[in-house]
């Protein structure tokens, strides 16, 4: 965003956000983001430079702060098993709305959003990988228990749901239940 405004960049970041749970990500304009925010177009543009720069945010920005959340909690020298049992609604609380809204047509429309994303992932998996790497080095998970395997199950949970549910409610519900079991599963 080029305009510098944290209170205007908000409400536009946020007018943003509800659009695209009411219309998806083609499903609008810039004349309708500028009505939604109360703006002229050409205020709005030198705010924000284009509607692919201004998605590029939402994710990017949706993304950083699950991230630093989820590292924040994970990191903690706590109870690994209360770690494990929390870790689910980490996970699931990370995926708003119009992630899921969006992410379905996001690929294709916008290469640039999806390669972002994935890198946000990424980084997000490592930390997890990381996190049962220490409870298999505590012994507090079963021996059969490969942090690289449960990563890649907790990622095609998470892909599946997120491309098959069609809210966010149906989506924390289904893999919410389905990260719970597989926790429970790998403990000692």
């Amino acid at each position: 965003m080029k305009f510098g405004n944290e209170n205007i960049e908000r409400i536009v970041f946020e007018s943003t956000q509800s659009i695209l749970l009411k219309k998806g990500v083609k499903g609008w304009n810039m004349d309708d983001l500028a009505k939604e925010c109360g703006m002229s177009k050409r205020t709005l543009y030198k705010i924000i430079g284009n509607k692919e720069d201004l998605l590029y945010r939402c994710y990017d920005e949706t993304f950083k702060s699950n991230l630093k959340f989820v590292k924040k909690n994970i990191e903690q020298d706590g109870d690994y098993y209360l770690l494990l049992d929390e870790l689910s609604n980490l996970i699931v609380n990370g995926v708003n709305e119009f992630v899921i809204v969006g992410s379905k047509s996001i690929e294709t429309e916008y290469p640039h959003i999806s390669k972002m994303i994935e890198a946000r992932i990424k980084e997000h998996q490592k930390l997890i990988i990381t996190f049962f790497e220490k409870g298999i080095d505590k012994k507090l998970l079963k021996d059969n228990v490969d942090a690289q395997l449960i990563n890649s199950m907790v990622s095609a949970i998470m892909s599946f749901n997120v491309m098959n549910s069609k809210d966010q409610r149906e989506f924390r519900d289904k893999t919410k239940k389905q990260l719970d079991f597989l926790f429970e599963v790998i403990k000692k």
